[in-house]
Formats: C-alpha cells, structure tokens, sequence
C-alpha cells in the first residue's frame, strides 16, 4: 500500500529521500526539515515500498524515484540502509592505525571474518559503546560492493547528495534515544533477521543480528502457543546475560518489543511466561504515526530520516 501525505516541495534542498534495503524489498521515505529550528521533528511526507524482483533492488529504487518524481528535483538528500541480510555485522579489535587509516585497512583485516573476498568488500564502523575491561573493540559493517555500486548508480541518477549508507542497527538506535534505563530491544520484521539490541542511556549498547529468528513474524497463532516464540526468549536472556554479566552493567529493566506480527498478545504472552521481565510493544514516533505502516518494517527508513537530521544539522553547525 502506498501512504502518501499531499505536500507541495517548495524547498528540495530540506528533502531527504531514505532508501532502505531488504531481502524481498526496498523502502523509501521522504521527510522535509525545517530551518528555524533544527531539532524539530522532521515532517514525513511519503513512506511507501515496493517488492524486489530477481534481486535487483536497483530496479526498485528506479521505480519508487520515478513514483515521487515530484521531490527528487534540486539534488535533495539521500540516505541507503541496509537490512541485515544484505550486510554482515563483525566486531573485531581495533586495529593498531590511525582513525583516518581504518577504514581502509578493514577490507585485510576482515577476511578471515567474513564471506567476502577484500576486493568486493566495502566496510566502515562505529565504535563499540561499552568494552570489557583491557578491550578496545569497534562494530565492522560490511557490504558486497556487487549489491551496493548498482543500487548507488541509481540513486546518483536521483541525486549527487548521498549523505551516508548505513546499517539497519544503526538506523533503528535512532528510535530510542529516549530509553535511559537499561533495556533489551527485540526487533524483526518480514524475513529479515532479529536484531537484538540492549539500550542504556539513550545509546546502543550491544547489538546481536540472529539470523535463526527470521521466520519469527511469520509464525501463526498455533504456533505460538505450541512454544514458536521461545527462541526469542532465549535471545532476549543472552543479550541481558552479556550485559549484565559480562559487561558488568546494571540489570535490565524492560523488554521492548518491536516484531512484525499479528499477534502480539500470544508472543507478549509467551515471552512474559519465560522471562518475567516488564514488556511492552514500541510505539511510533509522534512525527511519523500519521504514515506508520505498523508492522515496525518501516523503522529502518524512519532511522534514516533521523540520521540525515544529524548528518544535515552538523554540516550546518560547520559551516
């Protein structure tokens, strides 16, 4: 279904279009900022996907610009996410280089890590959060630059403005910048993989990407009563573990749910059942409920949307 908020675009240069990148489809948002108040919620004007046929996710982007052809006039913004299942997540050590020098060194260090061979590896990283004791570790996103150069191509043909490409992991932290007390994130939608993510402080802390719960939102309701959800207990209770114990962290306090399926009561339910953790299902942000699809798939692309925000005001505060 395609959610679309009637906007004229008068200034394209406040537009940013935010692609986002899945197994079976490519999502797109387009939000406009405003100027006088830089950390003002942006206004969602189109959100709106379309299936992938053949893989080829540049065709869909083609087909999704073409569809709001109206807002790519003028060079407006752009942002890629990736899904889980178009990129690979590594934590590794941090190479013994100076900053500016590790991102090209990831490629070498990565290949034993990774299904990949250096020369279509394309790699950045953020800095893990919070480390062990006598660790300096830092989280490896790694692409396939086969997948991405034809999806970039397309997307020059659009705009010459491409702000970053970003994980999906990075994308969804974006959302809960609000949670400061500890808490456990479990995220999945359609057949991508689960993100679990623990939150503390506004920040992300740990980031898990388990392939094995990508089935999770397909489960039917029998299923779920039959125990279909225990796995994702499990998870829930790993990543809580390696908080708290391993990382020495203060006890998780909530379990925040965001999964892509109808039945929400039966999953609460079982994962309640297993955990006795506090639990309650993610809201929408204010700015974006109007045009929320609801089954969370959208999150990556409303992410995106605050991650330009940042991108854009620190540009402008550069300046």
């Amino acid at each position: 279904m395609t959610l679309i908020r009637l906007w004229r675009a008068k200034h394209n240069n406040r537009l940013v279009l935010t692609y986002a990148l899945a197994s079976g489809y490519v999502s797109l948002a387009i939000a406009e900022f405003g100027d006088s108040d830089p950390e003002h919620a942006p206004a969602l004007i189109v959100s709106d996907h379309i299936e992938v046929s053949n893989g080829d996710s540049a065709a869909a982007i083609r087909e999704l610009s073409n569809r709001y052809s109206r807002y790519t006039k003028g060079s407006p913004m752009a942002v890629v996410i990736l899904g889980p299942s178009v990129y690979q997540s590594v934590q590794l050590e941090r190479p013994n280089l100076p900053a500016e020098e590790i991102t090209q060194a990831l490629r070498y260090n990565l290949r034993d890590l990774v299904s990949l061979p250096p020369t279509d590896i394309v790699a950045d990283y953020y800095d893990a959060p919070v480390q062990l004791a006598g660790q300096d570790k830092i989280n490896a996103i790694v692409a396939d630059r086969k997948v991405l150069q034809p999806v970039l191509n397309e997307i020059h043909q659009v705009t010459e403005n491409i702000l970053g490409i970003f994980s999906e992991e990075q994308a969804i932290a974006q959302l809960f910048t609000d949670q400061n007390e500890p808490a456990v994130v479990a995220y999945q939608h359609d057949l991508e993989p689960a993100l679990l993510q623990v939150y503390a402080q506004g920040k992300l802390q740990v980031n898990r990407v388990v392939r094995s719960l990508e089935q999770l939102s397909q489960l039917g309701a029998d299923e779920i009563d039959l125990g279909g959800a225990s796995p994702l207990s499990v998870e829930v209770q790993r990543s809580a573990d390696y908080f708290e114990r391993q990382l020495r962290q203060r006890p998780i306090r909530e379990l925040i749910i965001a999964v892509g399926s109808k039945h929400r009561q039966s999953i609460a339910k079982q994962l309640n059942q297993d955990l006795g953790l506090e639990s309650r299902w993610v809201e929408y942000p204010a700015w974006a409920q109007e045009l929320a699809v609801g089954d969370f798939s959208d999150f990556p692309v409303l992410g995106g949307v605050m991650l330009a925000q940042q991108l854009r005001n620190a540009k402008q505060v550069a300046a």
